[in-house]
Order: structure tokens, then sequence, then C-alpha cells
């Protein structure tokens, strides 16, 4: 094989080769010079990488191994922690030390993302950035009850394109992005009061992943799903029995994809239910025992981590197994930050929490694994965010992306592979509600949430702090800077340096006026040209524009 400058040469020798699976034309293949050469097999044919998305429900920065190292555990102790989760702090950080081994060894033996963000603090607008390469806003989609209209259908998934282009395309796990009925599928008589045991949400005609870009889907539709025997599982446009423990559940169908399409390059949406919210169920003995922090429902919460991390593992293990470890490009990351109700480190220093724009809400932890073409053991703190990591797979596929999906996220293996440390991004922008109903503010809502559905109470606690109920916020950040606005009536928004305050406690607004000036002109710049949010805030909304003029 012959390089030069953007074209590659295949010389190939007239033998009878093996049959191959992904095989691209012989002969001069031009490729992007931003984008890596297509891995070539045993037999001298290029093949086309497979890609893995596994994302985390609600996991924060905190909770992996690699991070807790430049933590200080006593500016740490000084956190807020739920009731619920209290405990030893040095017992906490343990815990998520031996939680996520798998994860920790594809970090290792990859690259972190220090600087990551997704493109909104909640599940469902955050992944439909991810899947649209867009920020939802572009698309009306400003908080979780827009989000509940779906992705609009005249807009293509990006996951199509690999679906277009001969991939097998899978969506295992949560899938947020569908218009959906709710409607109660157990027998009122046997009903708990936690909704994920009794609810199933059916997605409506259109907005299924089987009929928006992937071949298979075994998913669920609400926010959250129940640890065991979910009554919520979806196989394509049939609601399913699902007996057992749903992680395994998950890392089996995976498996059986993988498996069952040796013949063919594949791209794989594999999104865990956990750490979401309630985790009132305990996971498997066999992960339950590894854990002793003194408090049970945290050892529940890591346990269920671990017993994802496994399932990654086993995944790595089969893809070794079938020789395609070296052609499986691996993304893992998280939809938003962690809530105030789960056990620390959640966001280790970062400030807010999942529903608002501070760094906890909306940094992430994130990881890029491909053996052979992203160099092991590298970190890097440009700033980067969710909507760029299809626009990367696709490009690093050999896939164009249309003008016409107006893809707003960049294609970064450049930055993954070492070739440059710049961010591609000069600024990246959030806009929504600012909502608290995550944050330490609600915490008596949460402790009572708790009670309720334990039957340690009698009735249900009334919250102050649904999203719905929320203040208009945004923020925008340049890599170092960050300047946030809430609406709490003085309009005056409060700047950061991240890199010197990661944990935004010292706002610097009076001191750099100019920084104020630039970081909201630019906000403004982008806002203006968004649509209005479909559900959300028709009242407030303007504010999110007016407050930046």
């Amino acid at each position: 094989m012959l390089i030069s400058n953007n074209f590659i040469y295949l010389e190939i020798a007239s033998v009878n080769l093996p049959s191959v699976k992904k095989s691209l034309l012989a002969g001069l293949i031009a490729t992007s010079c931003l984008v890596p050469p297509i891995a070539a097999n045993a037999g001298g044919t290029p093949e086309k990488p497979n890609v893995l998305l596994i994302v985390m429900d609600d996991l924060g920065t905190g909770q992996l191994d690699f991070v807790l190292d430049s933590l200080d555990v006593n500016e740490l102790s000084k956190r807020p922690a739920p009731s619920r989760y209290d405990g030893d702090i040095n017992k906490m950080v343990e815990a998520a030390r031996i939680a996520m081994p798998n994860v920790s060894e594809m970090a290792a033996g990859g690259i972190k993302m220090t600087n990551a963000f997704v493109a909104h603090p909640v599940c469902g607008p955050s992944r439909a950035g991810i899947f649209t390469g867009r920020s939802p806003a572009s698309f009306g989609t400003y908080s979780n009850d827009d989000a509940m209209l779906g992705i609009p259908e005249d807009i293509k998934l990006l996951p199509a394109l690999f679906q277009e282009d001969g991939y097998a395309t899978a969506s295992i796990g949560k899938w947020h992005n569908a218009k959906v009925i709710k409607k109660p599928k157990i027998a009122e008589d046997k009903q708990t009061r936690d909704y994920h045991d009794n609810m199933i949400s059916t997605p409506e005609p259109g907005f299924a992943p089987h009929e928006r870009g992937f071949d298979y889907a075994y998913s669920y539709y609400a926010s959250g799903a129940a640890l065991w025997n979910s009554p919520a599982i979806w196989r394509n446009g049939e609601n399913v029995p699902a007996p057992g423990y749903i992680t395994h559940l998950l890392t089996d169908e995976t498996i059986k994809f993988i498996d069952g399409h040796k013949d063919k390059p594949f791209f794989i949406n594999l999104s865990y239910s956990v750490p979401h919210i309630p985790l009132e169920e305990a996971s498997p003995a066999k992960y339950m025992d590894k854990f002793n922090t003194g408090n049970v429902e945290a050892d529940k919460y890591f346990a269920a981590l671990n017993a994802a991390d496994e399932g990654i593992g086993k995944i790595i293990t089969t893809l070794k197994e079938n020789g395609e470890l070296e052609n499986t490009l691996i993304f893992f990351i998280s939809d938003n930050g962690a809530v105030h109700e789960s056990p620390m480190p959640m966001n280790a220093m970062d400030k807010g929490f999942k529903g608002q724009m501070f760094n906890g809400g909306v940094s992430v932890p994130f990881v890029a694994y491909w053996p052979g073409h992203i160099p092991a053991g590298k970190q890097s703190d440009a700033m980067v965010s969710a909507i760029d990591i299809l626009p990367t797979a696709l490009q690093s596929a050999g896939i164009t992306i249309p003008d016409s999906l107006k893809v707003e996220g960049k294609n970064i293996m450049p930055l993954l592979q070492g070739k440059t440390q710049k961010s591609p991004h000069q600024y990246l922008y959030w806009t929504g509600p600012g909502t608290k109903h995550y944050s330490e503010e609600n915490q008596d809502f949460w402790h009572g949430y708790h009670e309720w559905i334990t039957y340690q109470r009698k009735e249900a606690p009334k919250n102050p702090n649904l999203e719905k109920l929320s203040k208009g916020s945004w923020a925008v950040r340049d890599g170092e800077w960050a300047l946030y606005f809430y609406d709490d009536g003085t309009n005056q928004p409060k700047l950061f340096n991240d890199k010197q305050d990661p944990s935004e406690s010292i706002d610097l607004a009076s001191k750099y006026p100019e920084k104020v000036k630039q970081l909201k002109s630019a906000y403004y710049q982008w806002v203006k040209d968004q649509p209005k949010p479909v559900v959300w805030g028709q009242d407030r909304y303007q504010v999110l524009v007016d407050s930046a003029k």
C-alpha cells in the first residue's frame, strides 16, 4: 500500500483472498486528510470500522477511577451530600475506584477527554443532540418536556447515514427521543409506587429507533426503567416481556447483535439505564457483595455501575474473540451530570447538578478507545462536545454528511489521535430552563420521594422545582471561561474561569467586563437564530434572548 498526500493506492496481488467482510473497492480511494486511513485486515483489504457508542444515564465525572486521582478528598468532603447517601467519604471514593474497572482499562488504552460537555443538562435534549449532531435548541427542544414530543420527523438522524452505507445498526436501551403515550401496564392492585415498575411508554408511529435509522431496537422510551422485570421494553414494534435484570438484558442483546452481524460493519447505540434514580432495588448479589460503604443505598448505586461495567467488559471480550476489537471505535459518555440524589464523589468538584448549566450539569466523562488507531494512555483538556461523536465516527468510516442536515458537531479524530491539541469549537452554548429539580435545593423533595416509594410515608411529597416551572438560564463557554445567566431578576450573568476555579465559586464578571461582553455577544449571535421552545417556557423564553442584547 502506497500513501501519497491525500490518496491511498492499493496494490492487490492476484491470489485467492478469503471472503472478507466490509470490503471497499480496491484501487484509488480518496480520503480526507482529517480522516485516518481505514484499517486493513490480514488479507490487505480495507475495512470500515464498527462503531459502539456507550451512554450511561446520569453518571457524574467523579464516579470514575481515573478522575479520582486528581481530587483532594478533604475538599471533596465539604461538598453537599444527600441524607440517603450519607457516609464516610473515603469509603465512597474507594467504592467509586473499584466500580468500573473495565471503563478504567478502556480509558488507559485510549484517550480521556477532561473538558467534554453534552448539548444539554437533561436526558432527552442531550441525547437528541448526540443523534442529530446539533444543539437541540436548533429544533425547539429546550427541556425534557419538549423532548417528549420526539425529535421532529423531518430531521434525519445520523445513524441513518450508517444504515444507508450498509452498516447493521442497533439501538439498545434507553431511547428518550420518541413522541410517546404513557399508560399503566400492571393491574392497579399490583402496582408499586415507583412508576418505572408499572408504566409503559408507547412510541407513536415514526418515532421509534427502528423507524429512524436503526435496523434493530431493543428499547424503552421513558426517562428510566425498572431494574428488574421491566414492563417497558420494546423489540422493534412489539412490547415484549423482559424477565430478569435489565443491565444483563441490554448487555446480552448487544452481544447477540454483534455475533449476528459478522458479515458487515455495525453501529450500536448501547444506552444503559443506570445510575438513573430511583435505584430502590438491589442489583444481583455478585455485585452488591463487592461494596461495603456502610450505607446500603450507596452500595446499590455502585453495584449498579459495576454490573454495567461487567457488561462492557463482556462486550469487549466478544469483540476480541471475533477479531474485531482493533476495528471497533468505542465512545463512552454520560448523557449529563449526576443528580444531587447520588453518593459522593458524584460530580467531583464541579459546581451544580443535572438540569443546571454549571459544570456539574453539562460536563461529563468522555473516553474514546480504538486500539491501533487512538494512542493509549492519552489525556486532553481540549473542549469537545457529545455532538462531535457521530460526525467523527461517520467521517472515520468515510461517510459523507450532507450539508442539509445542518450538523454542528465536528470531526475530532485528529484531536483523539494527538495530531492537534486545539478544540474545533470556539464556543459551546446552552439555553433553556435552569431547573433545580435535581439539585441540593430540592433535597427535601427527594428525601420525601424516597420515603414515599418505599412506603415510609403515606402521601407523595409535592415538588416545587419541576422543570416545567423553572426560570430560564443560559451559558456559553470558550474552553477556559464560562459565562452563566439565570433569570433571578438581576439580569447579571456570572463569569468563571474553569481552569483556575473548576468549582466555579469565584464570580469574575466585575473584574473582566470585556470577557463578559465577548461571551455575551457570542451567545446572542447564536441564540437569536434559534426557534422558540415547542413546549417549555413560552412565557419565559424571550428573556433568554433579551438578557444577552
